[in-house]
């Protein structure tokens, strides 16, 4: 496929329909009861952290209160539902805040506002990262706010709603997007893989999801490079290897050789980890991982309904850890990350890593936890 027809995997599989949603349920309930009573407000704010969906569920809800169906709504395969997806709807204006936020910008909303729409029910106005319009844009903005005009709707999506006006948010309904859990992102990766063409592991989605941190778009974007490799079916040795990780094999030699207090050789191995092109903290997150793994392991009697790993993996874990005690496990999953965070300041944080490594092995060959 030639780069120009190319769709990034994310854009492909938007939701067309408030069904194909991932997470959410709490919106999208109230959002469909308002489109079937036709009782939308003239303003949202939605809010939340980045790839939760904003700007897709704002995009739905357009679809909704123009679609030409009669049941639920959006149909997604009327004439409106589709011209918005494909952003040529003339009665739904994105803007995107963070390049077009000045006094300018919003007149232009405002000279526009007064007529009716043309072809749909609303015009929709959809203003992406809202919170980057300027005091004297949001001042103009307000006026617009207090005196909605008819068959208008302004949907606001920002991930930081706390610098925006007081007054701009009590006048729009507000709608918190959560994190979607890991276990919904996975499951829902799972139509997406077969619709590639491609099969995938279930410890491979989960590993996938649970790099996405909530964020189903992150999730999407950790697939593409997973499926770039080539594969005909991922694997999360595969993933390991797309995101940079260093892999369990890695972490559990250098978690071995530390807790043996063997210091040259732990030393040794973290440098071959770094010459292989792995990020330093990268390679903190994924001992910090390992470790903890193997800390529930020994707590838990199914482990797997927590960690996202397959039997094989826990297997493994165990019996490489099967001889460490669990207040030390703990002890260096509190040192690891309390370096973890400090790294992220310091220009040399291989350095503290290695200085860390000595710390830990030589307390374990004098026989300290």
């Amino acid at each position: 496929m030639s780069d120009k027809n190319y769709e990034a995997i994310y854009r492909r599989f938007r939701p067309a329909t408030f069904g194909k949603v991932l997470g959410q349920a709490h919106i999208v309930n109230v959002l469909r009861r308002q489109i079937a009573a036709d009782e939308a407000p003239h303003a949202y704010l939605f809010a939340g952290t980045r790839g939760t969906g904003k700007t897709t569920m704002a995009r739905l809800l357009a679809k909704g209160l123009n679609c030409l169906a009669d049941g639920d709504r959006p149909c997604g395969v009327c004439e409106n539902c589709v011209s918005i997806q494909n952003g040529a709807f003339v009665d739904v204006i994105e803007i995107d805040a963070a390049s077009n936020n000045g006094v300018a910008d919003v007149r232009q909303i405002r000279d526009s506002v007064v007529y009716p729409p043309t072809v749909g029910r609303k015009r929709v106005y959809i203003i992406d990262e809202a919170h980057m319009l300027t005091a004297a844009a949001n001042n103009a903005f307000l006026k617009t706010l207090e005196e909605p005009p008819e068959n208008t709707v302004f949907i606001l999506a920002t991930t930081e709603p706390g610098k925006m006006l007081a007054t701009i948010r009590s006048r729009c309904l507000l709608f918190e997007f959560k994190r979607v859990p890991a276990a919904v992102i996975a499951d829902g990766m799972k139509d997406i893989v077969k619709e590639l063409g491609t099969q995938a592991d279930d410890d491979a989605l989960a590993l996938i999801a649970a790099n996405a941190d909530g964020s189903v778009r992150d999730a999407l974007s950790i697939l593409e490079q997973c499926t770039s490799l080539g594969r005909s079916r991922l694997t999360r040795d595969d993933v390991l290897e797309s995101i940079g990780s260093a892999g369990d094999d890695a972490v559990a030699e250098l978690s071995e050789k530390t807790l043996a207090g063997d210091t040259a050789a732990a030393l040794i191995l973290f440098n071959e980890i770094l010459k292989a092109g792995k990020d330093v903290r990268r390679v903190m997150e994924d001992w910090i991982d390992y470790l903890r793994s193997a800390l529930l392991i020994k707590y838990l009697g199914k482990p797997e309904t927590i960690l996202n790993r397959s039997l094989d993996s826990i297997k493994e874990i165990r019996e490489r850890t099967a001889g460490a005690d669990e207040k030390k496990l703990a002890g260096y999953i509190l040192k690891l990350s309390k370096l973890y965070n400090e790294s992220r300041w310091s220009a040399h944080p291989g350095i503290l890593a290695e200085m860390l490594i000595i710390e830990l092995s030589e307390k374990s060959s004098e026989g300290e936890n």
